[in-house]
């Protein structure tokens, strides 16, 4: 194993070897999956007007992140009629949000992604429309209502107010969106969709819809907005893994690693190889509230966090803004202009730790160590990634079958958040 060595903090190197070795908690056998590096966009972060162009500006920097998915947030046109500004209010399903730019600009996007070796997702909205969507006049009867006979809002987590309800015990309405969903794969060549609340829609339709998108392109990706296991056997590839976010968020703030080997373990178990789980630290939604310093300590113990659950057997997705080391909430349902240059050093440490990740063979067997606070991610095939999940600088010895060969340290001080990467030469 040949050392390839991504620092994040001020830890003081190699030290000579003392006898002793990092404890194992957990080995897997070998489990290949398809492991993606999803890039979230949010369009409202560009500005008033030119979206689509301006991402396509910035695709050499996204791809620079190891980037294998770009993913927009919705790119269709916003209902008005009760609406509160949310780009999930979607008034028609073909029809692009005419500040964002033109179809042909879209296309331009997408285009120029796969031609930098990204695949592009969708986001869609299949449990609700606006209020002025089209469907409201032309096939009230696609919509759940209300006992007076008025059409409802959806209620089931929360009183959404802003958007209709579509009842999925109509059959004509599964073809309407059925043909709206191969619309964009059509006409603009997409590659997938993650698809909005996907748990709210019922289990049939997604295995009706998803069986035909992916006969009109195979290895199509369906993305699930949703922690339900069930989504997979509907024909999702990725689920969303929000205890992942709730887990690493115990670890900075001290809780025992051989705890999280232990969810871990069971996480593993509910993904059927090769699909996976997605991994993230901040979405569009989280960032409302909250922001990655603020969850995970610090930034540097957020970027910590976000590199551990990158190198572990799933897929794990960037919201567009964190890598800039944003210190601010946002609600997505605002428009402003974002500076991604605001701090280049930290955007480096991404990009550097995220380059040397994607290069991990995660297919072969992988265990997890712990000394001190740092926990140690080791795949057979494919290399050792060591993350210091304290705010403190720490001695930590290394795995026995690793420690002090082919440029692996025996032992070495990790400063504060600091993490490493070896790869398998």
């Amino acid at each position: 194993m040949e050392a390839k060595i991504i620092p994040s903090g001020t830890g003081e190197g190699e030290v000579t070897p003392s006898g002793s070795y990092a404890k194992e908690l957990l080995s897997l056998p070998a489990t290949p999956r398809d492991h993606y590096q999803i890039y979230q966009v949010n369009p409202k972060l560009y500005g008033n007007s030119g979206a689509f162009g301006k991402i396509q500006s910035r695709l050499d920097q996204i791809k620079a992140l190891g980037t294998d998915i770009l993913y927009l947030m919705p790119v269709y046109s916003e209902g008005r009629e009760k609406a509160i500004g949310s780009p999930y209010c979607i008034k028609d399903f073909k029809a692009v949000n005419s500040s964002y730019g033109t179809l042909d600009q879209l296309k331009a996007l997408v285009n120029a992604a796969h031609e930098k070796g990204m695949k592009v997702m969708f986001d869609w909205v299949a449990n609700h429309t606006s209020w002025d969507n089209v469907w409201i006049t032309e096939h009230p009867e696609w919509y759940e209502h209300k006992a007076d006979g008025s059409i409802a809002w959806p209620t089931k987590d929360g009183e959404w107010k802003d958007v209709a309800q579509l009842d999925y015990s109509k059959k004509e309405l599964w073809a309407g969106m059925e043909e709206a969903l191969e619309y964009w794969v059509t006409e603009v060549g997409i590659d997938g969709y993650r698809c909005d609340y996907a748990h709210g829609v019922r289990d049939d339709f997604w295995k009706e819809a998803i069986a035909r998108l992916k006969g009109i392109k195979p290895g199509f990706l369906m993305l699930a907005e949703s922690d339900y296991e069930r989504m997979f056997n509907d024909g999702f590839d990725i689920i969303f893994d929000r205890a992942m976010k709730r887990q690493v968020i115990n670890l900075v703030g001290g809780g025992a690693l051989s705890n999280f080997a232990t969810w871990y373990k069971g996480d593993q178990d509910k993904a059927p190889a090769p699909k996976t789980k997605l991994y993230f630290i901040t979405n569009h939604d989280d960032a409302t509230t909250d922001t990655p310093a603020g969850q995970f300590k610090s930034l540097d113990g957020s970027l910590a966090a976000y590199v551990l659950m990158a190198g572990l057997n799933g897929s794990s997705m960037i919201y567009g803004c964190q890598e800039a080391g944003n210190n601010k909430t946002i609600n997505f349902f605002n428009t402003q202009t974002f500076n991604w240059d605001a701090q280049p050093d930290f955007t480096e440490k991404y990009r550097k730790a995220l380059q040397a990740l994607a290069k991990l063979d995660r297919s072969g067997a992988c265990k997890l160590y712990e000394s001190g606070r740092v926990l140690f991610v080791h795949y057979d095939k494919g290399g050792l990634l060591a993350v210091n999940l304290s705010d403190k600088n720490v001695e930590a010895s290394f795995p026995e079958p690793l420690a002090g060969k082919g440029g692996v340290p025996a032992k070495q001080t990790f400063g504060a958040y600091q993490f490493e990467i070896w790869e398998n030469k």
